[in-house]
C-alpha cells in the first residue's frame, strides 16, 4: 500500500488552489501486492484494500472510490456483495455504499467495478475530524448463498478517499 501526496498538489492546480475549507484528495493507494496474471485476490468474504485517512473537520463528508475488475463463479445461483467499511462499521448516512454481482450459471466473467459513493455517518454516529480506517470487503449478499468471488484480475485496483467541504 502507498498513499501518494503529489495527488493532493496535483487537485489542487486543477481545483485553481486550496478550497476554502482546506480539504482535498486526501487519500489514494493501489493495490500492490498484485501484478500481471496473479492479479485476481480469491476472496469469497473478507477485507480486499485499507487506507489510513485524517479528515481535517467535522462538518465535511467522505466520498470514496474503490476500482477493480469483479466477477463470480462456480456457483450457480449466488452472488457476492463489494462495500466499504469506515472503521469497521458500514456508512449509515445517506446510505450503504455497495454493489451486488448474481452469478445465474458457473460461468466466469470479469467485469469492471467502480464503487462510489459519500458518507457522512456510520452506526457510531457521524463520522468526525481525525484518524479513519477505510477498508473495501467482499461478501454475501444476504439474498443469495454466497458465490466463488474474485476482485482483481491482469488490472490495477484502487481506492481513494476524499473529504467534501460543504455546501454538499
Amino acid at each position: 500500500q502507498r498513499q501518494n501526496a503529489n495527488l493532493l498538489e496535483r487537485f489542487e492546480r486543477l481545483e485553481g488552489g486550496r478550497s476554502t475549507c482546506n480539504v482535498g484528495l486526501l487519500g489514494y493507494t493501489y493495490d500492490t501486492q498484485h501484478d500481471g496474471m496473479t492479479a485476481t485476490t480469491e476472496t469469497d468474504s473478507g477485507q480486499l484494500a485499507e487506507i489510513a485517512f485524517t479528515k481535517k473537520q467535522n462538518n465535511t463528508l467522505l466520498r470514496l472510490s474503490y476500482s477493480s475488475s469483479i466477477r463470480t463463479t462456480t456457483i450457480a445461483h449466488s452472488a457476492a456483495r463489494w462495500y466499504f467499511q469506515i472503521d469497521g462499521q458500514e456508512c449509515s448516512s445517506p446510505e450503504t455504499i455497495d454493489i451486488g454481482m448474481y452469478q445465474s450459471d458457473t460461468g466466469n466473467t470479469h467485469v469492471p467495478a467502480y464503487l462510489t459513493g459519500v458518507c457522512s455517518a456510520t452506526s457510531h454516529g457521524r463520522i468526525g475530524q481525525g484518524q479513519h480506517t477505510i477498508t473495501v470487503h467482499v461478501g454475501q449478499l444476504v439474498t443469495h448463498r454466497i458465490a466463488n468471488a474474485g476482485s482483481g484480475w491482469v488490472t490495477l485496483s484502487f481506492l481513494e478517499v476524499q473529504e467534501i467541504c460543504p455546501p454538499f
